[in-house]
């Protein structure tokens, strides 16, 4: 049984493995969100800290007695920026809130902690982190535009997507093909289209084809059809065939 420390102290090693077994075997030895509390201050293991924020968060909007105290205490910090996120307290939303304008190095997981409350967030806050250069920075924005992009303008949409198409790095060009794939109008699908050549970065041309393939209206199945024109006997003309059968 793990032995509970001053609270001034920390955890030894090895009360943190018995304490990181007792996590792994939650069912059969649960430990209230008050212990979760406690112990969170005492570890200085990040993965074991997750863990207890984790769990802690997984309380309910009820723990947040618990959370906001240690927010206050402990500061800013991954274990309860997740605990904050999980437990769905509309004061877990404020907290996150006021974070964020100092959050530094944690700003992507304050972001995408914020999803929690999709369709509450202000949209400046998701353009500053579209229009942010760093990679997680941009996809966590792009995570929050989702609960966002069917309430706003095309054109809109457009003008906030238009440096994440062009960004260098394949993973942000893919996770915004994911976003526009949401809408069937015209311009979006040509401008999905677009990204679907054989230059295009690692992966892009191919979630391009498949972006058109899962719209499956009238218009994104001319505009495969047209690809496969253009783009006979090359390499994406596999991926175009295959999406043109499953229509």
């Amino acid at each position: 049984m793990l032995t509970v420390v001053a609270p001034a102290e920390q955890l030894t090693p090895d009360q943190e493995l018995a304490l990181s077994k007792r996590l792994a075997q939650w069912r059969r030895q649960p430990l209230s969100p008050t212990e979760l509390a406690e112990l969170l201050p005492k570890v200085s293991d990040p993965a074991l800290a997750l863990a207890i924020g984790e769990r802690l968060g997984m309380a309910g909007p009820q723990a947040f007695e618990l959370i906001g105290p240690l927010c206050q205490q402990l500061g800013l910090r991954s274990a309860l920026i997740r605990a904050l996120s999980i437990c769905h307290h509309p004061e877990a939303k404020q907290q996150l809130l006021q974070w964020l304008p100092q959050a530094g190095e944690f700003e992507p997981e304050v972001l995408r902690a914020l999803g929690c409350w999709g369709n509450g967030i202000d949209l400046s806050i998701i353009t500053n982190a579209i229009d942010a250069p760093g990679q997680q920075h941009r996809l966590a924005g792009i995570e929050l535009l989702t609960f966002r992009c069917r309430r706003i303008s095309t054109e809109q949409l457009l003008s906030l997507c238009e440096p994440l198409l062009d960004d260098l790095r394949a993973e942000v060009v893919i996770a915004t093909l994911r976003l526009l794939q949401r809408r069937d109008e015209p311009e979006i699908l040509q401008r999905i289209a677009a990204c679907a050549t054989v230059d295009a970065l690692p992966g892009v041309a191919e979630m391009a084809i498949q972006a058109l393939g899962c719209i499956q209206s009238k218009a994104s199945r001319q505009l495969l059809a047209q690809l496969n024109q253009n783009l006979q006997q090359t390499r994406l003309e596999e991926a175009l065939q295959r999406q043109l059968k499953a229509q």
